[in-house]
């Protein structure tokens, strides 16, 4: 069972992060929009020129990865909670409101079943929040941090992110291994918006092409769509239904952990450490990249801090009960177990450590071997 542990929290926080970080339901053109026309390069300078914009609105993310809906039970919270909360997100349909004031404020909420999760983070402060565990999370930000929201607070809690979030990261990763392209001007949330096209060159990747929509006038994307290879419906999508230019009022940026809750405070990595493959993780240990562009291959080292996963349960029970709930969408390999999707490939491996890429799931074995 200690083993199960060990590799149960590193396994939510690439599966939570995938999910989260490329993500719509598809975008169709229509005939009434006609916008000047503008090159690939210009949109992405557009997209790069829109970091100060604010917005609201609200955000719908979809998930079409041949993964089978989570039981109800394990879909909200529960044993293993960060292990269904990174599952959830790779099923179904999710909706969030989506809150940015500039580049150092932001709020995701997301309202379900009765219970809410919020992220909030108002210049170096940072708030996560469950209401139906009552537990909240604070981390004061370094000065190095960058503009947008992390992807993981430090104990493991994963973050969603905006479309625009997710848009520079898409554009960041994939140069030069990428052919860019312009498709149709299409309306979104009632926004006359571009559209630009990004197509692997590269064999090995499940990715088909990302499509990024943006808003005509601010540059802020409105929606990222992921298709996966050989797939007709987009494999993740996330963007906006609605959406208002208007700054948000600044209260929407205040977060009190309500009476009663668990509060839990942690401190981010000294700069030069973490998981950006520059540093040392927590226990010391440097995750492993192997390959570049859209087949990169990451390797976490094993984690033994198993409190994310716990739920604040007995250990032994969130454990088990957590290794449950992979074993339901995972397959066992020889040296570990396997989840495949459509779109991205992670290899629990039977020494701790987790594997996580785009490419199929032999792909991540064979990375895993050779280290």
């Amino acid at each position: 069972m200690k083993k199960s542990a060990r590799w149960i929290t590193a396994a939510a926080v690439p599966v939570a992060v995938v999910a989260a970080g490329v993500v719509v339901p598809a975008v169709s053109a229509n005939a009434e929009v006609s916008l000047p026309d503008k090159s690939a390069s210009q949109i992405l300078q557009m997209i790069a020129g829109s970091s100060d914009a604010a917005f609201s609105g609200t955000v719908e993310q979809t998930s079409d990865l041949g993964l089978p809906e989570l039981p109800g039970s394990a879909s909200r919270g529960g044993s293993g909670d960060s292990v269904s909360q990174a599952l959830e997100l790779l099923t179904g349909s999710h909706t969030a409101q989506v809150f940015v004031d500039g580049p150092s404020k932001q709020r995701v909420q997301v309202v379900e079943d009765l219970a809410e999760r919020d992220v909030v983070r108002d210049g170096d402060s940072v708030w996560a929040w469950d209401s139906s565990t009552k537990e909240a999370t604070h981390a004061t930000l370094p000065e190095h941090e960058a503009r947008e929201l992390p992807s993981t607070l430090p104990d493991g809690t994963a973050v969603p992110q905006t479309p625009a979030e997710l848009a520079d990261a898409l554009v960041a990763a994939v140069e030069p291994s990428t052919t860019v392209t312009t498709s149709d001007d299409v309306s979104v949330a009632g926004r006359d918006a571009y559209q630009v096209v990004l197509t692997p060159d590269d064999a090995s990747t499940l990715v088909g092409s990302a499509t990024l929509t943006v808003d005509a006038e601010t540059g802020v994307p409105l929606k990222v769509v992921v298709a996966a290879k050989g797939q007709a419906d987009p494999a993740f999508s996330v963007g906006f239904t609605d959406v208002d230019f208007r700054a948000p009022d600044s209260d929407v940026f205040d977060f009190t952990a309500p009476a009663g809750a668990d509060v839990t405070e942690v401190t981010p990595p000294a700069e030069g450490t973490g998981h950006d493959g520059h540093g040392s993780d927590a226990q010391g240990e440097r995750p492993t990249v192997v390959g570049s562009g859209w087949s990169t291959v990451v390797g976490l080292p094993a984690s033994t801090s198993t409190d994310a996963a716990m739920g604040g349960q007995p250990a032994d029970q969130a454990a088990g009960d957590a290794a449950a709930l992979l074993d339901q969408v995972t397959t066992a390999v020889d040296g570990g177990r396997v989840l495949q999707t459509s779109l991205v490939s992670v290899f629990l491996a039977d020494d701790g450590r987790v594997w996580v890429g785009s490419v199929d799931a032999d792909a991540l074995r064979t990375a895993a071997a050779g280290r």
